[in-house]
């Protein structure tokens, strides 16, 4: 049995203060009737640094065995190399991967805002800056993944 869902909440334990909280994400295509909503995601990946997503479909998917396993569709961000030319230390950008693939929903830990930004001006590519500064939380998370010395 496969059923499908608009909204998930991801409980995470703070980076800041170790107190226990809660997103709630949505991938929905017609949000209160100003268009799509696909919130994007933190997971845990075996690369280094950041890794980013945007959820395209939430999935609970009960096997044959009983087993029940809660995936997501997702749009994987790629880490870009590009900048703009007002960079700030600690800028992280990601490109906007086409394909979409599975992601299992205990490798995700929190919810991340991705803010669209131009990119170069000969580029179709789809660019974003990840907003570290949402809480002290996400700002911890960003800078020890991207291994940032402070001086």
């Amino acid at each position: 049995m496969i059923e499908v869902f608009q909204c998930v909440y991801i409980a995470y334990q703070s980076k800041d203060d170790w107190t226990n909280a809660e997103d709630i994400l949505r991938c929905n295509s017609h949000w209160y009737n100003s268009g799509p909503r696909y919130d994007c995601v933190l997971f845990n990946s075996d690369q280094p640094g950041v890794a980013c997503a945007r959820l395209r479909s939430l999935v609970r998917c009960q096997l044959p065995s009983g087993r029940v396993v809660d995936l997501a569709v997702v749009q994987n961000m790629k880490p870009n190399k590009w900048r703009p030319k007002t960079s700030w230390d600690g800028c992280v950008v990601f490109e906007e991967e086409v394909d979409l693939t599975f992601l299992l929903m205990d490798f995700v830990i929190r919810g991340a805002l991705l803010a669209h930004a131009q990119g170069p001006s000969n580029s179709r590519r789809n660019f974003h800056y990840l907003v570290d500064v949402v809480d002290g939380d996400m700002f911890l998370r960003v800078l020890n993944a991207i291994g940032h010395v402070c001086n």
